[in-house]
C-alpha cells in the first residue's frame, strides 16, 4: 500500500524552534528564554495554543505581533527592543537540513505521496517562497495561510488526505510540536516526531514503515 509522507517546514526541514530562538537571539538584548516567555503571554492573551498561532492565525499582522512583543519585554524584563525586521532576520537563516531533504526525496522515488504542511503567517509568505529551489520535489505543499486551517486541527488534515488521495491510516505526518503530532493522531494519521536530534529516528521509522507497506495501527498514530 502506498502511504503519503507529510513533512513540517519550520522545525523539521529547518533548524528546530528552540535552536531557530537561540539563532536570532543572538546579539539581541534580550535572551531566547525571555522572549518564549513573552510569546507564551501573548498567546494566553488571545486564546491561543502558542505565540505563533496568533500570528499565522491571523489574529494579529506581523506589525501588530511585534509590537506586542515589544511591549512585553518591556513591562516584564524593561528590555527596549526594536522587533520591526523580526520577520525577515528570523527568516535568514537558511539552515536546510539536507539528510531529511534527501530522505524525502529517496522516499518519492520509491513511489510514496511526499508533501509538505506548514502552519505560515500570510505575512511570511514571500520568505517562505525564497525556499521554493527544492519546492519540486513535493507532490504538494498545503500552507494554513492558504486553506484557512492550521494544524493540529483536524480539517487540515483531512484537506491533506484529499490531497494525497490516501485513507487517513496511510498518511504519515513528521513535525517537532507536540500539539501538531497530537492532532494528527486524533485525526488517524501515523505521526513522526522529527527535526534536530530526532531525524535520524524518524528517517528509521518512516524507511520501515514505506517498506512495510501497510497502515500501521498502535501506539505511535
Amino acid at each position: 500500500m502506498r502511504h503519503a509522507i507529510w513533512t513540517d517546514f519550520r522545525g523539521v526541514l529547518t533548524p528546530p524552534l528552540r535552536e531557530g530562538l537561540r539563532a536570532y537571539c543572538e546579539g539581541k538584548e534580550f535572551t531566547p528564554g525571555q522572549l518564549g516567555q513573552c510569546l507564551r503571554a501573548i498567546a494566553d492573551r488571545y486564546g491561543c495554543p502558542d505565540g505563533m498561532a496568533v500570528l499565522d492565525s491571523g489574529v494579529l499582522d506581523e506589525r501588530q505581533w511585534a509590537a506586542e512583543i515589544e511591549q512585553e519585554l518591556s513591562a516584564r524584563f524593561g528590555v527596549d527592543a526594536d522587533l520591526s525586521r523580526l520577520g525577515s532576520e528570523w527568516w535568514g537563516d537558511r539552515r536546510i537540513d539536507a539528510e531529511w531533504l534527501a530522505a524525502l526525496q529517496s522516499w518519492r522515488e520509491e513511489g510514496a505521496f511526499v508533501g509538505l504542511i506548514s502552519n505560515l503567517p500570510a505575512d511570511w509568505k514571500d520568505h517562505f517562497a525564497s525556499f521554493s529551489s527544492w519546492a519540486e520535489m513535493f507532490d504538494e505543499v498545503l500552507l494554513s495561510c492558504d486553506l484557512g486551517t492550521r494544524k493540529p486541527d483536524v480539517e487540515m488534515f483531512r484537506l491533506a488526505e484529499s490531497r494525497s488521495g490516501l485513507p487517513p491510516e496511510s498518511n504519515v505526518l513528521v513535525d517537532d510540536l507536540d500539539d501538531n503530532i497530537a492532532g494528527a493522531r486524533r485525526a488517524g494519521w501515523f505521526a513522526v516526531v522529527g527535526g534536530g536530534d530526532s531525524t535520524r529516528a524518524a528517517i528509521q521509522q518512516i524507511d520501515s514503515i514505506v517498506r512495510a507497506g501497510a497502515p500501521h495501527q498502535g501506539e505511535e498514530r
